[in-house]
């Protein structure tokens, strides 16, 4: 990431953070979630920005869920 556009993993993060685990697997960051974020912030989030931010978010949520099958195929073999 550029450092011009460091801020954007500063905002990433933490809109992770305050978002709950989901059953089955992580929970995309909703609309709503972002804006009030914004209001608590004071941050003024551009559209270009959102859509940097809702890419990194759905490639989280991929990368994650993964990880998590992974994971899950190890446990099985280590179990038979």
């Amino acid at each position: 990431m550029p450092d011009n556009g460091a801020f954007l993993w500063d905002w990433f993060w933490e809109l992770r953070q305050a978002q709950p685990p989901g059953f089955s697997g992580p929970v995309p960051i909703s609309n709503i979630e972002l804006s009030v974020w914004c209001q608590l912030t004071g941050n003024i989030v551009r559209r270009e920005e959102l859509a940097i931010l809702r890419a990194m978010d759905a490639r989280f949520c991929v990368e994650i869920e993964k990880e998590s099958e992974a994971i899950m195929a190890r446990d099985e073999c280590s179990i038979r």
